[in-house]
């Protein structure tokens, strides 16, 4: 065993791209112009000169690569490092952490495109958000020479502007109350509405609604692309189709994806809804706001959120559709059962777990490998706090240190897990609160759950719903009646408009008809 975690040990590592050694002196980066001191995390992104042939739109944007692939032999390499009251003055940027190396001086040599990115924005995740700076990409050719870059940060992502209406689909953006109280500043909540093709404005039609959320850190716009998708377009306009409402939900947060809940980490993100703005949507839009006329349905992060709140809220929904969700139990937390084990990173056996996988089982890239990824993305070098997935979770689960961040489940380096954090994380494991609470829950929540589940999913969350399925099919007075429909050789979501809209809106037009 001590031989197998010796040789995991070097696997973990972040690895030269080649073993050509490049010489970067010294990065120098500038911010013209500030109008103040700024404090953030300042990154330095490179990714691969593509030929010219190549459409790619990335290719010149380094930083919308940051953090997009954690598998170390095809990450794009980044750097970063905290910067405190900046102000704007040329700065040399001596990074503190990197994925997938962690030196400058591993760069494979050759041409590359580099580009600096300043994150200012504390209220959302997402690197590309409004008020970061930015330099332009620059190529450059890296080698064995002896070299300095130079950075001037004279871009700035603009403000957030909503996207125009149009006869179906509206946006909208309000003031959250409660989260600004939480976080002593404004938090807003965003959605996009999607109407039926027969509402005629001014009728007094009401309409059943089904709110919809996204996988990780998903936006309200994503409502536009399905708009391109002639499937769905011919449905929805179709005059047998059943007229519904569509509300896209937002899942960006401080934290990351804010998962809709009621966090002590990342706030009352489930009672901002509740009170705030799904009144708000029913007053503006054509809304039928009883429970037996509400669904919710979603994959991957959005189809734990969509079973999670027809579960903690069972009489507020009439049902759930629950596609390729996070796991309901934490026995496994992907491969993790963060009551038995001890270490995250390994096996009981000594191997190293993957967090991803193709559908034939090849694996792509470990947890460790990832959580690497997110902290060279995080604050403090801190993946519970990076917004992305292992982050988001630490933050909707777990409960604030002493300024405020989430307690880390597992140590980052070693991947010890800490058994109280385990622990106290048991409240937010669905598998025991529905076997807890199913007295009081179930005539409310019986019939009301079902599931899409690929049998290879991508992300090893087969496990957790195995468990699930288990546990409901045991529950009597009442019976759960949950369906299970597990996609043969399938993976992680990707199940087809055909399932994801147009099977979900015409039972749940069924089911609001009752």
């Amino acid at each position: 065993m001590r031989f197998l975690a010796a040789i995991g040990s070097i696997c973990l590592s972040c690895l030269p791209l080649q073993s050509l050694q490049a010489e970067v002196t010294q990065i120098l980066i500038s911010l013209p112009g500030a109008d103040k001191s700024y404090s953030g995390r300042l990154f330095v992104a490179f990714t691969r000169e593509e030929s010219e042939e190549s459409d790619d739109e990335e290719i010149s944007e380094p930083r919308l690569t940051i953090g997009d692939e954690a598998a170390p032999r095809n990450a794009s390499p980044f750097f970063a490092v905290d910067i405190v009251d900046w102000d704007g003055a040329a700065y040399e940027f001596v990074p503190t952490a990197g994925f997938p190396l962690n030196s400058l001086s591993l760069l494979e040599e050759g041409s590359w495109q580099v580009q600096a990115l300043f994150d200012v924005n504390e209220t959302l995740s997402d690197l590309d958000s409004p008020g970061n700076f930015y330099s332009l990409s620059q190529l450059t050719q890296i080698d064995a020479t002896p070299q300095s870059l130079s950075f001037s940060l004279t871009e700035v992502v603009p403000q957030e502007s909503l996207p125009d209406d149009t006869e179906l689909l509206k946006f909208v953006r309000i003031r959250s109350d409660l989260l600004s109280r939480f976080y002593g500043k404004d938090i807003y909540l965003r959605a996009s509405v999607l109407l039926p093709t027969q509402y005629i404005e001014g009728s007094g039609e009401r309409y059943p609604v089904l709110y919809h959320v996204a996988g990780l850190n998903g936006r309200f716009t994503r409502s536009q692309r399905l708009l391109e998708d002639e499937e769905f377009v011919d449905y929805w306009i179709d005059e047998e189709t059943p007229p519904a409402v569509i509300v896209f939900l937002d899942g960006e947060s401080p934290f990351g994806d804010s998962y809709q809940m009621n966090s002590a980490v990342s706030g009352p993100y489930a009672d901002a809804n509740f009170t705030e703005l799904f009144p708000h949507l029913a007053v503006r839009f054509p809304i039928d706001d009883v429970p037996s006329n509400r669904f919710v349905t979603g994959c991957s992060t959005g189809g734990w959120v969509s079973m999670a709140l027809q579960i903690l809220y069972p009489d507020y929904f009439n049902g759930a559709y629950s596609l390729s969700p996070d796991s309901p139990s934490f026995r496994a937390y992907q491969l993790v059962n963060i009551y038995e084990d001890d270490n995250a990173y390994y096996s009981a056996n000594g191997m190293i777990r993957p967090s991803a996988r193709e559908i034939n089982g090849d694996p792509r890239f470990s947890i460790a490998d990832e959580i690497s990824m997110e902290a060279a993305i995080g604050p403090g070098n801190s993946y519970v706090v990076s917004g992305k997935q292992w982050g988001a979770w630490n933050a909707v689960y777990g409960q604030p240190d002493e300024v405020g961040n989430p307690i880390p489940v597992w140590d980052q380096t070693s991947g010890e897990i800490n058994p109280l954090v385990a622990d106290s994380w048991r409240a937010w494991d669905l598998d025991y609160y529905v076997r807890d609470q199913w007295a009081n829950i179930g005539n409310e929540l019986s019939g009301k759950l079902q599931f899409w589940m690929g049998d290879m999913d991508n992300y090893y969350l087969t496990n957790g719903l195995r468990f699930f399925e288990e546990t409901l099919n045991l529950l009597e007075a009442p019976a759960a009646d949950a369906k299970f429909n597990w996609i043969p050789y399938h993976g992680h979501c990707r199940f087809g408009t055909q399932v994801h809209y147009i099977d979900v809106l015409n039972d749940m037009a069924e089911r609001a008809s009752r």
